[in-house]
């Protein structure tokens, strides 16, 4: 049995935030029943083929099952009715801070059930047609162009074209009133809507649009297949876009672009565009059979934004961005015991929000990267047309792809995949010189120091002087000539670690000029987590990563003053790794010297990470760059997250930051204020932000900026942990089905508990929901080796 329509009517009284609903579902094949997954509705009626049904509970409360006869082509007709959903999921209200609102959706994973009844499973795609009456003078935006529009006694009816054959998280439905700026592509409109008088923005979103349908439209070998694409900037959204087919949402600070723009989130909007419109052939055209293959979605999503990013922004290096965020988070998280695998197996849809992590994005971009060198660019790409080919409007499977591209490649890609996301973790290999060669030896890397010896067929990459070389490590260990040997994983183009002798490290400090900042990056990345998993002392780890002091590269001084901050973190009361640290980021900032007309984009973004990073730690220039607070606007954006930091650490009074919050417009200057007092010690200043959330001053999707700075920073800790249930409870009450709280128990932990693991472990075990579950046991374990490296550094080993 199969559906092929969905004929969804909905009549929506805006003010009272309900609509009633009418939906006819035609389908095929005989059967005598029919379970539908719905959640929210209430169902008032239904037909099948012209006679009343009734339904009963199914196993789960989101399962009704229809009992009737259904024939080779059935009609389910059903009416319902509902308000819409008080989360950011399903059908919901959005605001912004000045009351403005609109209606928008956010469907996946299991958000369709929430707003009609449907069968919300990705493999069952179906046409949509929809048909939805609102308040003249309201606008309606879906997936594709509205085919007629009539007014009649103050009502509107939008009647919107059929859409192609898609899955239920795919689709889209927005009411409000908006203003629309549009380009074109080819004959394709390109549309940025938001609401009236909150889209203030550049042209700069639909010319990444426009570009990034050139640039996979090329890449694919196949024309985007819907007449409109639109970018939507919505107010409140608890995740950062998603990829409707031809109607993409975003939240503001990924999509706005203007005079208070920074050049970060510059960057991050035209990633965000790409890896959205990238869904648009990969998961919207072909869509993953079950969510075990989301990874796939999500990252290849990823690997392609930055290709169409580096294509037409050449300067910005962002394939650097790729590994300080992407690469980073993924080695992290995958060296815990508590990972899991890329392709994992998911009995339950509710449980999917768990794996939208650095595993789903990072690691699997990471590995799609490695393969695409091991393959050859050119029979990758061929391989990924031929799957998007074969399976337009279809449903396919993470094998299917493998097969492709080892068609392509006369390689055996399905081998070396099927080992790399079917088990967890990932290896390090170590480089001894014996003589005239090098021994090479692979193990499983765990950051808490445990030792694994598992291998995987590692596609290697050789820097040497001069030239690469490429071959496929399959067993535990391997010999090669030693000869100009530089380094393993050129360009980091492979998801592992590298441990050398104290030799190699030596020769390859000496030829640090031939590196590319990508090889540099590695290294830098590569020995902290060696210092952390205890395989480099403290004293060989700061003598190593000294010699990249005075290195000029975004990527590597970003790295680079990443972990002093960490170490600042973990033992804010040594003054010896204080002063290391200022000491860094006062020579990075003389260098960089103030804004000059033309610097590198990277640059800019440099100068404002490292200046918030110094406020930090250094009381003295926290107080002279918070004196710039009152005309904080007037700042380079990117400074005025340093700012913000500064006058949080340096004013006694919250009330002026929260003053400071009514008056800014930027939401992204609002979010980096919010941050900001998550520094402010004390407990007035929690109540104060508190209150300001509970007024909805403060928007529901921006409140994890908040509690994720206040659990970070030293001199909250206390207060964070005696706080944390109530944390806890508001971020799952708002992030309902999303992993954003799992994910924020996990990024604080590790901090909050330092000194009392034992009243830490006791109080998560009281606050712990299935949805917490792995945040908890991440944290956890990420808080044992914090505390092993923290007595490493105190004790100097």
């Amino acid at each position: 049995m199969k559906i092929e329509k969905y004929d969804i009517s909905l009549d929506v009284n805006f003010s009272s935030h309900s609509y009633l609903g009418e939906e006819t579902i035609s389908t095929e094949g005989e059967s005598d029943s029919l379970l539908l997954n719905l959640s929210g509705p209430v169902v008032d009626s239904m037909e099948l083929d012209g006679s009343i049904v009734k339904h009963e509970k199914g196993s789960k409360s989101d399962e009704i099952v229809v009992k009737g006869k259904f024939g080779k082509k059935s009609s389910l007709k059903i009416k319902f009715h509902a308000d819409v959903s008080k989360t950011l999921m399903g059908l919901y209200l959005a605001k912004t801070v000045d009351g403005s609102e609109m209606l928008t959706t956010q469907f996946e994973s299991t958000g369709a059930r929430m707003a009609f009844p449907c069968v919300d499973d990705p493999s069952w795609k179906a046409v949509f047609k929809l048909t939805v009456k609102v308040d003249d003078g309201l606008d309606v935006i879906s997936n594709m162009p509205a085919k007629n529009v009539e007014t009649a006694k103050g009502k509107k009816t939008f009647v919107f074209h059929e859409t192609p054959r898609m899955s239920t998280y795919l689709l889209y439905l927005g009411i409000g009133k908006f203003e629309t700026r549009s380009g074109k592509y080819k004959d394709k409109d390109v549309y940025l809507s938001g609401l009236v008088n909150n889209l203030d923005s550049t042209d700069f979103p639909i010319t990444v649009g426009k570009q990034s349908l050139e640039f996979f439209d090329t890449y694919f070998g196949i024309s985007y297949a819907l007449p409109k694409m639109h970018l939507i900037s919505v107010p409140e959204f608890g995740a950062g876009a998603m990829e409707n087919w031809g109607a993409i949402t975003f939240r503001e600070t990924a999509i706005l672009v203007n005079r208070n723009t920074s050049e970060i989130t510059k960057k991050r909007v035209a990633s965000v565009i790409a890896h959205e419109i990238a869904h648009q052939w990969f998961g919207d055209l072909v869509t993953m059979k079950w969510w075990n293959d989301l990874w796939l979605n999500e990252s290849f999503a990823t690997f392609m934004m930055y290709k169409m990013v580096e294509k037409y922004y050449p300067d910005w290096n962002i394939t650097g961005e790729m590994m300080l965020t992407r690469a980073s988070g993924a080695f992290n998280d995958d060296s815990l015991q508590k990972t899991h695998p890329i392709d994992v197996d998911v009995k339950d849809p509710e449980t999917v929000a768990q794996i939208f992590d650095q595993i789903s994005y990072g690691k699997g971009g990471m590995i799609l990267r490695m393969i695409e060198k091991y393959a050859g660019y050119e029979e990758f790409r061929q391989g990924i047309h031929s799957y998007l080919t074969t399976f337009s409007y279809q449903n396919a499977t993470g094998s299917d792809l493998w097969k492709s591209i080892e068609k392509a490649s006369g390689k055996p890609i399905s081998k070396v995949m099927e080992a790399w996301i079917k088990r967890p973790g990932y290896p390090y290999i170590s480089v001894k010189r014996n003589g005239e060669k090098l021994r090479l030896e692979q193990k499983r890397f765990l950051l808490d120091g445990s030792q694994s010896n598992e291998t995987w067929p590692i596609p290697l990459t050789l820097k040497r002087k001069g030239k690469e070389e490429a071959l496929l490590m399959e067993s535990d260990h391997m010999e090669i000539d030693a000869h100009d040997f530089v380094k393993l994983n050129a360009d980091e183009s492979g998801f592992y670690r590298v441990l050398y002798d104290e030799a190699s490290y030596e020769n390859m400090f000496s030829n640090r000029k031939s590196m590319s900042y990508l090889d540099r990056w590695g290294v830098v990345s590569d020995m902290y987590a060696f210092l952390v998993s205890g395989k480099l002392s403290f004293e060989k780890y700061a003598n190593y990563i000294s010699k990249f002091n005075e290195d000029q590269d975004n990527t590597v001084v970003q790295e680079m003053s990443s972990q002093y901050q960490q170490l600042y973190l973990l033992d804010h009361k040594n003054k010896k790794l204080v002063d290391i640290a200022i000491k860094f980021y006062k020579t990075q900032l003389e260098r960089l010297g103030t804004m000059k007309k033309g610097e590198s984009v990277n640059d800019t973004i440099l100068r404002g990470t490292l200046s918030a990073r110094l406020a930090m730690i250094d009381p003295g220039f926290a107080a002279e760059i918070a004196k710039k607070f009152d005309s904080m606007e007037n700042e380079v954006p990117d400074m005025r997250g340093a700012i913000a930091i500064a006058a949080a650490l340096h004013f006694s009074d919250v009330r002026k930051m929260a003053y400071k919050l009514s008056k800014v417009k930027s939401d992204e200057d609002r979010v980096k204020i919010i941050s900001a007092m998550g520094h402010r010690k004390s407990e007035e200043s929690y109540n104060l932000v508190t209150k300001l959330i509970d007024e909805g001053k403060i928007k529901k999707q921006d409140i994890t900026s908040y509690f994720s700075s206040l659990g970070v920073d030293p001199v909250n800790r206390d207060l964070a942990f005696k706080k944390l249930p109530e944390i806890a409870k508001r971020m799952s009450s708002v992030f309902v089905g999303t992993a954003t709280p799992s994910r924020l128990i996990f990024g604080v932990t590790p901090y909050i508990g330092l000194g009392r693991t034992k009243e830490m472990e006791d109080l998560l075990k009281r606050i712990s929901t299935p949805l917490l579950e792995r945040g908890i046991a991440q944290g956890l374990e990420s808080l044992a080796i914090n505390e092993k490296l923290l007595k490493a550094i105190k004790s100097g080993s």
